[in-house]
């Protein structure tokens, strides 16, 4: 599964990624140095669930570890990511 990366808050270390086909967000928390950029796809997988997971990211061609915090609508992914 792709989403696209919406929002990020720097400062909590918090992403929101847009999924593709679905106009759900899933919010996550960067537990590595690399970091996503607004727009980058990251690759999912099929079943997302809440806790530690490896995303694709296949605009920088690199892998994201991540805790997933959140599958949600987007107004709740801009007031969670504030």
């Amino acid at each position: 599964m792709k989403a696209t990366v919406k929002v990020i808050n720097p400062q909590k270390g918090l992403c929101a990624a847009e999924i593709d086909g679905l106009g759900d967000y899933v919010i996550f928390k960067l537990l590595d140095s690399a970091k996503p950029e607004v727009g980058d796809a990251v690759v999912l997988p099929e079943f997302v669930r809440m806790g530690k997971e490896v995303f694709d990211n296949i605009t920088q061609k690199g892998k994201i570890s991540v805790f997933v915090e959140n599958v949600c609508n987007a107004q709740q992914a801009q007031k969670q990511c504030q």
